[in-house]
C-alpha cells in the first residue's frame, strides 16, 4: 500500500507546481494533504452513521466524495465501486419497497449491463453484481424483498468495514511517508 501512498503524494505535489512562486506549491500541497488526513476519517464516520441509521440514499450521495481515491489503489477502487453499486441499488429498492418495484429495478440494471455472460475469469465486481441481480430476480414476496434488503445492508456494512480498514492503512502509510506539517495540523485543532 505504501506505493499507493507514494503515488498519491507525488500526484498532488506535481499538481500544485507553480514556477512563479516556489513556496506556494508546497503550501498548497500541505493544506490539501492535512485536510485529507484530518477530514477523511470524519467522512468515513459519517458514512457509518448513515448506514447504521438506514439512510442508504445519503450514504450513496456522500460516497461520491471519495471517488477520486480509486486512482491510487486497486483495493480502494474495488470496494468503492462495490459500495457505490450496492448502496445505489438498495437506495432505489428502499424508496419504493414493493415486489413490483424490485422487478422494475432488476429490469433497469439488466438492460443497462446486458445479459449475463458466464466468464471463466470473471472480474470480482462483475461476479458480485450478477450475484445481487440473480437474487433480486428471484424475489416474489414482500417478505423475501425485506430479507433481501436486510441481507445486502449487512453485506454493505461489512464491505464498508473492509473499505475503512484499507483507507485507514492508506492514511497511515501517508503519515509514515510524509508526516503532516505540524503547523497546519495545529491550525486544524
Amino acid at each position: 500500500m505504501s506505493n499507493c501512498a507514494r503515488s498519491f503524494i507525488d500526484y498532488y505535489k506535481a499538481s500544485f507546481k507553480i514556477e512563479e512562486d516556489p513556496e506556494k506549491p508546497c503550501q498548497l500541497f500541505e493544506e490539501v494533504y492535512s485536510d485529507f488526513i484530518c477530514y477523511t476519517p470524519i467522512t468515513l464516520e459519517l458514512l457509518e452513521v448513515y448506514l447504521n441509521a438506514g439512510h442508504i440514499d445519503y450514504f450513496y450521495i456522500s460516497l461520491a466524495d471519495l471517488k477520486y481515491l480509486i486512482e491510487f489503489s486497486d483495493d480502494l477502487n474495488r470496494y468503492w465501486h462495490l459500495l457505490r453499486a450496492y448502496s445505489g441499488a438498495l437506495s432505489k429498492l428502499k424508496s419504493n419497497q414493493t415486489v413490483k418495484s424490485s422487478k422494475k429495478i432488476y429490469y433497469y440494471y439488466f438492460t443497462r449491463y446486458g445479459d449475463r455472460r458466464f466468464l471463466r475469469n470473471e472480474h470480482w465486481f462483475e461476479g458480485k453484481r450478477w450475484e445481487f441481480l440473480d437474487e433480486l430476480q428471484s424475489i416474489y414476496t414482500e417478505d423475501s424483498l425485506e430479507n433481501f434488503i436486510f441481507k445486502y445492508q449487512c453485506i454493505l456494512a461489512e464491505s464498508l468495514k473492509i473499505y475503512v480498514s484499507i483507507l485507514s492503512e492508506f492514511i497511515n502509510d501517508l503519515k509514515t511517508i510524509h508526516p503532516p506539517s505540524s503547523v497546519l495540523v495545529n491550525d486544524l485543532n
